[in-house]
């Protein structure tokens, strides 16, 4: 019996097959041709208005031609017209010199090229900035209700909205100058998508290497209440960083940024980057085990896969018993914060609110702002610096500052109280 599956095939069908075959080849090939034809007649246009867009703004603003000039994207011919183009029918649409554009480049805009990176982004609380500035309960909504209506709006618009981002509104076709210019990064946009990559990749270069400095994140994550770049440039990581950053090579690829590039770990290192067995990523909480910014320290959901992949990046470093040692004093740290300061101080503070000791409306009392920062200040500086190996942070200005307030908190309390109940009797 003769095995057919070695045999050599020949065409054996009728004409009339072979002449659907070749008309649909012949088409299939007509087709492709056509739209690589169109495509490049397209980008013919593109690089026309682009030239226009260049010698005009060459005198304009030509610092944004100049910083456009350096970026990758005009070594990858990507150009004004590309990311700025717009449809006739969005809100913030504008004719321009002939042409539809929209000022605000979104992330909608940028997941044309750049989807995976987006997608991550809009998954991360970074891209949600926006919206729990002013949405979310408890002690935290007291930051709002401290910046637009104790502070006053116009302050908020200058201060917090400037990092967390804000609603972009356009009317008539021209932005509401309270809501613009605004680069915060969860921004809402008049496309609806939420967030801006500029925040960290600035305006005209969107460069990599920028992004992966700890002085781009500083920007944000700095000062009394989140100290984060106080903290890391005060950790042993940051002390190599400022003595060596000039010999590190920081515009590798994403997922090639390892260990051979750097001695200590910026932010990007741990939060983003692609080192050891873990991809690059744009969700920054990703790796994240604990939420350190809220009122009482909280496990985040599939905290212990986050514990995994934050440990992974230690690994590349420091060996099995100094990252479970490291975690081991954090977790305690942590569960002195929660147990010792938060919840006894918490606990006698809502009794004044049940007796009518303290009325309901937030911050008409001096004792709201002592407890205010007593969780949001000192609390967070404890809790931030046991976690990115900042001791003076962890301490001084952190648990120290905890215990001293703590008693003053809860003598003012006792105080209250008997007042209270002296006048009843």
């Amino acid at each position: 019996m003769k095995n057919n599956c070695c045999k050599k095939s020949n065409f054996e069908g009728s004409p009339l097959q072979f002449t659907i075959l070749s008309s649909l080849f012949l088409f299939l090939f007509a087709s492709t041709l056509f739209s690589q034809v169109a495509y490049a007649a397209r980008k013919g246009d593109e690089r026309e208005i682009a030239k226009k867009c260049i010698l005009c703004h060459e005198k304009v603003s030509p610092g944004i031609v100049n910083d456009w000039e350096k970026s990758n994207h005009a070594h990858g011919d990507i150009t004004c017209i590309d990311c700025h183009r717009a449809d006739p029918t969005d809100s913030d649409a504008w004719n321009h010199e002939g042409s539809y554009i929209s000022t605000i480049v979104s992330p909608r805009d940028c997941s044309k090229c750049h989807p995976k990176e987006v997608k991550e982004f809009v998954d991360s609380k970074h891209s949600r900035a926006a919206t729990f500035l002013r949405a979310e309960a408890g002690d935290r909504a007291k930051d709002n209700v401290l910046a637009y209506e104790i502070e006053g709006a116009e302050a908020a618009v200058v201060g917090c909205e400037k990092c967390h981002g804000n609603v972009v509104k356009v009317k008539n076709g021209k932005f509401e100058p309270g809501t613009w210019p605004n680069g915060g990064i969860g921004r809402v946009n008049p496309d609806g998508s939420r967030g801006s990559c500029t925040a960290c990749h600035t305006r005209h270069v969107f460069s990599v290497a920028e992004a992966r400095k700890p002085e781009t994140c500083g920007t944000c994550h700095m000062g009394p209440d989140h100290p984060h770049i106080e903290i890391y440039l005060e950790s042993k990581h940051g002390v190599i960083y400022s003595s060596e950053k000039e010999k590190w090579n920081f515009d590798i690829p994403g997922n090639s940024w390892d260990v051979k590039h750097f001695r200590a770990p910026t932010c990007a290192t741990c939060h983003m980057s692609g080192i050891g067995k873990l991809e690059p990523t744009h969700d920054v909480g990703k790796r994240l085990s604990w939420v350190l910014r809220s009122p009482l320290s909280i496990k985040t959901n599939g905290w212990q896969v986050k514990r995994e992949e934050m440990k992974e990046v230690c690994l590349s470093c420091h060996s099995d018993g100094w990252v479970e040692g490291y975690y081991f004093q954090l977790d305690n740290a942590i569960a002195l914060y929660n147990e010792e300061y938060y919840k006894p101080v918490k606990k006698a503070l809502d009794e004044l609110y049940a007796l009518g000791i303290l009325t309901k409306k937030s911050f008409d009392e001096e004792i709201e702002y002592t407890w205010f920062e007593y969780w949001h200040h000192e609390g967070r500086r404890a809790r931030m610096g046991a976690a990115m190996m900042g001791p003076d942070f962890a301490q001084w200005h952190g648990f120290y500052e905890l215990a001293k307030h703590r008693l003053k908190l809860l003598n003012k309390i006792k105080k209250m109280k008997n007042k209270k109940l002296s006048h009843e009797e």
